[in-house]
């Protein structure tokens, strides 16, 4: 039997033209595989370089803002600068340190700008307490032989500040690299830096590799899966196609011809086909990537935003108090103490704050055993010159033997926002004797309740108060972030509940805790 005889040339095309689908499928996601690992490396590459820098401008940033606290304590009037600069180093060196990160805060006494074996001396530096108080040198070397002291005093001495990668000791002992920002500050003639291990930014890294793959890997294998099915849809064309000339041939050779120059046509446009929706996930893919990275940053800005609101209020009534005093020549040493403590609280708690939504969805956070008598007090310790200022009186029937396990930062972020809400439905419905009343109980569970005596909130909205971006208030006064986030702090990361009850003699937020 001759195969390639005319009887069988409706075979030969329906076999070839199965084939050339196939190896054409075949060969198209071939490409499309190496086109997206390409993509995949180069977005890593890009992601990395996004991160370091992310990481560079985060220390830039903290190592500023932690000046602008020192510049504002050393500038206070009518006190001692030795004792300021005392002052400022013991409050440097009881800032928290987690010995499971690498960003603190050291700091060096700058006493000879040319350098040398005694150019500085360390006076903070939780990472290496056994060298605190000791003469540093700008000719010690880290493993690589790299003289980053001398590095970064270079830089110092020609702009102020430097950022320099080298290689140094962890709290386990172990060598990592390193990048850190160093920054010069001329009234207490110090260098205050801050940095971060590669270790770190690897890790954080690691969560956006997995991310980046799990999301191209998917691609990849809907785009594959759609290559299969149009190859299959093809073959069973084909098929049908193949047989119909099959029975057209023995009547017209003609009819042969038109029908191959059909599938060649048809090959043609299946080709152009898959090319284009190649280039339509792209787009869509970067498009979907951009637009994630708006939410989080607008996200982010949101709740810094809504939670500074109120201490920056206060501290602007504690300047205004210190003004008056002073205006009156009632300022003295004692109101001086006190209002600074009450604005070094303030900064503390503000700084917290900032590191708490830095860290707040990373898996990293310990919960530990405390009191929530002593975090209420906390808050009303921020809150009670604001309270005061509009009047309200605090009532508390609260049971100083009550403890969690849990994290006891985000809970206080909780109960700040309710009291502060608290505070803005009194003042926005004018009652003349405003109360809020705070009750502490364990039964078979643990309940926190923070009630107010304002009007209340009307049932056509009560609804919808936990929802993200809804809000009673204004556009300048409100985000409609605080309500829905002490929502998820407390049912999903503290794993509790939060419960609102209101009418017309006010509302009573409950947080209950299993």
């Amino acid at each position: 039997m001759n195969w390639f005889g005319y009887k069988n040339i409706s075979k030969i095309i329906m076999t070839t033209s199965i084939l050339l689908i196939l190896s054409n499928t075949l060969l198209i996601s071939l490409f499309y595989y190496i086109n997206q690992m390409n993509e995949y490396e180069n977005a890593l590459e890009e992601l990395k370089i996004e991160n370091i820098n992310k990481q560079k401008n985060s220390l830039i940033v903290d190592i500023e803002k932690l000046i602008a606290m020192i510049e504002y304590k050393y500038t206070l009037e009518d006190l001692n600068k030795s004792h300021i600069k005392y002052d400022i180093k013991r409050w440097l060196s009881s800032l928290s340190f987690d010995k499971e990160k690498s960003n603190y805060i050291f700091v060096y006494e700058l006493v000879d700008k040319k350098g040398g074996d005694n150019f500085a001396r360390m006076i903070i530096n939780p990472n290496r307490p056994d060298i605190i108080g000791k003469y540093i040198s700008t000719n010690y070397k880290d493993l690589n032989g790299f003289e980053f002291r001398k590095k970064f005093l270079s830089d110092i001495n020609k702009d102020g500040d430097s950022i320099v990668r080298y290689s140094y000791k962890k709290t386990d002992d172990t060598i990592d690299k390193k990048i850190s920002y160093f920054k010069y500050y001329k009234p207490l003639n110090w260098i205050i830096a801050k940095g971060v291990y590669d270790a770190d930014i690897e890790s954080e890294l690691s969560i956006k590799k997995r991310v980046l793959k799990k999301n191209i890997t998917k691609q990849i294998k809907h785009n594959i899966i759609l290559f299969i099915l149009l190859s299959i849809l093809a073959v069973i064309i084909t098929y049908f196609i193949g047989k119909s000339i099959r029975n057209i041939i023995n009547e017209k050779e003609r009819s042969v011809k038109k029908t191959t120059k059909t599938l060649a046509i048809f090959n043609r446009d299946l080709d152009a086909k898959i090319k284009l929706e190649v280039e339509k996930n792209k787009e869509q893919e970067q498009l979907l990537i951009q637009k994630s990275k708006f939410i989080a940053i607008g996200e982010m800005i949101s709740l810094i935003a809504h939670q500074w609101r109120q201490p920056i209020s206060e501290l602007n009534a504690i300047v205004l108090n210190i003004k008056l005093h002073h205006k009156l020549n009632k300022l003295d040493d004692k109101m001086i103490d006190k209002k600074s403590q009450e604005i070094e609280t303030l900064l503390e708690y503000m700084s917290n704050t900032i590191d708490d939504f830095r860290t707040f969805f990373k898996p990293n956070k310990k919960k530990q055993k405390f009191f929530i008598s002593d975090s209420i007090q906390r808050v009303l310790d921020i809150t009670s010159p604001m309270l005061k200022e509009f009047n309200i009186k605090i009532i508390l029937h609260i049971d100083d033997k009550v403890s969690i396990t849990n994290y006891q930062n985000e809970l206080e972020q909780v109960i700040l926002n309710l009291i502060t809400n608290a505070k803005d439905a009194l003042t926005h419905d004018k009652i003349k004797e405003p109360t809020i009343t705070l009750n502490l109980y364990k039964d078979s569970k643990v309940f926190l309740e923070v009630k107010d005596n304002a009007n209340g909130i009307t049932a056509d909205i009560i609804d919808k108060i936990f929802d993200p971006y809804f809000t009673t208030k204004d556009e300048v006064n409100g985000t409609g972030i605080g309500l829905y986030m002490s929502k998820i702090i407390i049912d999903k990361n503290m794993n509790g509940k939060l419960d609102v009850k209101s009418d017309k003699k006010g509302s009573c937020f409950t947080i209950i805790f299993i």
